[in-house]
């Protein structure tokens, strides 16, 4: 489940990319937004969502705050279930190694 959990934060992730891309494409003088692909893009993104007020365009942002939550409640789901779950991985250094398992080995085998 904890990586089921990583996988949808990640796809929320790359939706936000989607959306923060879109909105940069939206600025853009020359781009028709009746074209198909662009139309279809706009569409995900959630741009049709909320009308233009005084010709700016805040519909993506009501978007972005719920993907942004979602994301911040998944990671938050995750490290409170499932961090303590998965394996620790722990970088050392040539000395530190030799005393922790070189150094046992030799203890027990002299024993």
């Amino acid at each position: 489940m904890g990586k089921f959990i990583l996988f949808l934060d990640r796809l929320i992730n790359l939706y936000l990319y989607f959306v923060v891309m879109a909105c940069f494409l939206s600025l853009v003088p020359n781009i028709n937004p009746n074209y198909p692909l662009f139309h279809c893009i706009f569409k995900f993104a959630g741009f049709y969502l909320i009308p233009p007020i005084f010709g700016i365009n805040i519909s993506p942002m009501p978007s972005m705050i719920a993907l942004v939550l979602g994301s911040m409640g998944l990671k938050k789901l995750y490290v409170k279930f499932y961090a303590k779950n998965e394996p620790k991985i722990v970088i050392l250094s040539q000395e530190e190694f030799e005393k922790k398992f070189i150094n046992k080995e030799d203890n027990k085998n002299g024993d």
